[in-house]
């Protein structure tokens, strides 16, 4: 005959088997629920889009490099996003960034003398060929709203001349 402890002992232990169970099922249960909505609701990776850059008009110094930056408005012209360097041999270079849609704006340079940089007159107007997005022209640093362009998912191109 069985003691009412031991009735006790044998109904609680299957009762907190139970319990477990059905913990562990709301557990999975809420899981899949919340993977199902992540999947469904967008949560993707960014996708890229290519950004060609055609750069012309280098100053007769074969063998150089042209360094292309590209920056968001928050770090224009102090902080790039990517930047890539390309040895001239030709008239034109180019350059690929695989972005996320967004705006930007590019900077560029030939470096004449190879020294990895962006020389400037003293008083900070460059001397080696540069150039911006939109071909600005400025007189002093460019304005970002005048340099911007817009990536939208698909292929963009854009040229720049260089200023000599």
């Amino acid at each position: 005959m069985i003691s009412v402890f031991e009735f006790w002992r044998s109904n609680f232990a299957a009762n907190l088997k139970c319990q477990n169970l059905i913990r562990m099922k709301k557990v999975i249960t809420s899981f899949l629920i919340l993977s199902i909505f992540l999947l469904s609701s967008g949560f993707r990776l960014v996708e890229k889009t290519t950004l060609k850059v055609e750069v012309t008009n280098f100053e007769n110094k074969s063998s150089t490099k042209v360094y292309v930056s590209v920056f968001s408005e928050n770090d224009f012209l102090e902080k790039s996003i990517q930047t890539k360097s390309v040895i001239i041999s030709g008239n034109k270079v180019i350059v690929e960034f695989d972005l996320p849609p967004g705006e930007y704006a590019i900077s560029t340079y030939q470096d004449v003398n190879s020294n990895g940089k962006l020389d400037r007159y003293f008083i900070g107007k460059p001397k080696e060929p540069y150039g911006f997005s939109n071909n600005v022209k400025p007189f002093g640093p460019p304005r970002y709203k005048d340099c911007k362009f817009t990536i939208d998912g698909s292929l963009k191109s854009i040229s720049i001349k260089l200023l000599n």
